[in-house]
C-alpha cells in the first residue's frame, strides 16, 4: 500500500496498547482501594475475572504486588487482598520552575515518601542547571531501594517524546535541551518529561482534584498561565503539543503586547508579573500578590479593583475553555490561588453566570487539592504510565547502582 495513502487511514490499537489501558485501569484502582482482592478488582474495573487475573499475575511478575490473607472470617476460604510492594522500589518525581526545585519521591501507588526543595535559577549554563538538578535526585534518593524510573515538569515548550526542552522563556540559556537523555545516562533508569502544566493536570487527575474525571483542565496561574488539558485519561497535546494554552489566547485585542508575539493574552493580564507591574502602575507598595490581598481585606480600593478586573479577564478566559472543550472539572493550581484565597470561588461564580447553555450548571471549577506536589506528583505519575507500557521493557531486574554527583 501507498505510505501517504496509509498515513491518511485512521489507525487501530494494537494489542499491548490495549494491554497498557488495562494495567492503568487496574493500577489506577489499587491505589485507591488497596488491600482489595481479585473478585472485587473485577467489579471496580468492570474487566473480567481473567482479564483481571491476567494483569494481576503480570504486575506480580515484576514484584509490584504483595499477597495477604484477608482478615474477615466468612464462612468458607479467606480473600487474599493485593496491595503494592512498598519494597519493590521508589520514583523521584521532579518540578523544576524558574526558582525552585520542588522534588517528591514515592512508591509505585504514588504515595509520598519524601519532599525536597531547593533554590534554581536557570543561567545561560545548563550544565551547571543540570548538575543542581541531578544533585537534588541524589539526596532525594532512598539508597536501601531500586530506583525505577524519574519523571520531570518544566516550564515548556517541550518535546515530550524526545525528552527535549525546547527553549521556554525566562530559562537562561535553556534550548534543545535533551534533559531525559542526560538523567537516564546520569541514573541508569527510564526518564521521562512534560510541561510543568500538564504534569500538575496529571498529578490532579491520578491524585487530586479530578481523580474520579476523565476530562480535565488544570490552569496554573504563576508567573505565567500554563494549562494542562486532560481528555479520556490522556494529555490532549494537539499536532504541536500546544492544546490547552489558554495563557496565549486573546482576551483583550488591544491589549499589553504578550511575548508571544500576540497582544492581549490572558498572560498579560493576569499572570503575577502583569498583577504586580499594574500595582507599580498604582503606585501600590505591594511585594507581591498576598500583599495586594491583604490591602483589599483592608479596605484599599485600588488593591481591590485589581482583584476585580483579573477575575473579570480570568473568567472570559476559562468562559472560551468550558465552550472549547467541555471539561468535567477546572482544577486552579499555582501562586496566585495560594495569594488569593477567594479566587477560586469568585472565578466560578462569573464563569457559571456566563457559559454556554447548561454548561454553566455543570462545570465545577476547584482548587487543587495537590497545590505545590502537583507537578512533582505528576511527573510520578507520568513515569508510572510509561513504566506501565513495557514492565519488561522498563523493570528487568532493576538494581540500585552507586550515584555519583556530576561536576558542575
Amino acid at each position: 500500500m501507498n505510505q501517504s495513502r496509509s498515513r491518511s487511514i485512521r489507525q487501530g490499537r494494537n494489542l499491548p496498547e490495549v494491554r497498557a489501558d488495562n494495567l492503568s485501569v487496574v493500577v489506577e484502582a489499587l491505589q485507591k482501594l488497596q488491600p482489595i482482592s481479585r473478585s472485587a478488582l473485577a467489579d471496580a474495573t468492570g474487566l473480567t475475572a481473567a482479564t483481571i487475573t491476567h494483569m494481576v499475575n503480570e504486575l506480580e511478575a515484576f514484584n509490584l504486588l504483595v499477597e495477604a490473607p484477608s482478615g474477615e472470617r466468612n464462612v468458607g476460604r479467606r480473600p487474599t487482598l493485593l496491595s503494592f510492594n512498598r519494597q519493590r522500589g521508589q520514583l523521584i518525581g521532579v518540578e523544576v520552575s524558574r526558582t525552585r526545585i520542588h522534588a517528591i519521591r514515592s512508591d509505585f501507588s504514588g504515595q509520598a515518601l519524601a519532599r525536597l526543595d531547593r533554590p534554581f535559577r536557570p543561567t545561560s549554563s545548563v550544565k551547571k542547571g543540570l548538575s543542581t538538578i541531578c544533585e537534588a535526585i541524589t539526596e532525594l534518593i532512598d539508597p536501601a531501594l531500586p530506583l525505577l524510573g524519574i519523571g520531570v515538569g518544566i516550564p515548556g515548550p517541550v518535546n515530550s517524546t524526545q525528552g527535549i526542552v525546547i527553549e521556554p522563556p525566562n530559562f537562561g540559556g535553556w534550548r534543545n535541551v535533551p534533559l531525559t537523555s542526560a538523567l537516564t545516562e546520569r541514573f541508569g533508569v527510564p526518564c521521562w518529561l512534560d510541561d510543568d502544566a500538564k504534569a500538575a493536570a496529571y498529578g490532579e487527575r491520578w491524585y487530586g482534584a479530578g481523580r474520579h474525571e476523565e476530562t480535565l483542565l488544570y490552569i496554573s496561574l504563576r508567573s505565567g498561565v500554563g494549562a494542562g488539558l486532560i481528555v479520556g485519561d490522556r494529555v490532549y497535546r494537539g499536532a504541536h503539543e500546544l492544546a490547552g494554552e489558554i495563557g496565549h489566547t486573546t482576551i483583550h485585542v488591544d491589549g499589553p503586547l504578550c511575548e508571544c508575539g500576540n497582544r492581549g493574552c490572558l498572560e498579560t493580564l493576569v499572570s503575577v508579573p502583569a498583577i504586580m507591574q499594574e500595582a507599580r502602575r498604582l503606585g501600590l507598595d505591594a511585594e507581591d500578590p498576598a500583599d495586594l490581598h491583604r490591602m483589599a481585606v483592608a479596605g484599599d480600593v485600588l488593591a481591590q479593583n485589581i482583584k476585580d478586573r483579573v477575575y473579570l479577564y480570568l473568567s472570559a478566559g476559562l468562559v472560551n475553555a468550558v465552550n472549547h472543550y467541555d471539561p468535567a472539572v477546572i482544577v486552579l493550581g499555582g501562586q496566585l490561588v495560594r495569594a488569593w484565597p477567594d479566587l477560586t470561588e469568585n472565578v466560578a461564580r462569573k464563569v457559571k453566570g456566563r457559559s454556554f447553555g447548561y454548561l454553566s450548571k455543570d462545570i465545577r471549577i476547584m482548587e487543587s487539592m495537590l497545590d505545590i506536589d502537583a507537578s512533582a506528583l505528576g511527573a510520578v505519575a507520568i513515569a508510572i504510565h510509561n513504566i506501565l507500557r513495557d514492565p519488561a521493557e522498563a523493570l528487568p531486574g532493576t538494581s540500585h547502582a552507586e550515584f555519583s554527583v556530576v561536576n558542575s
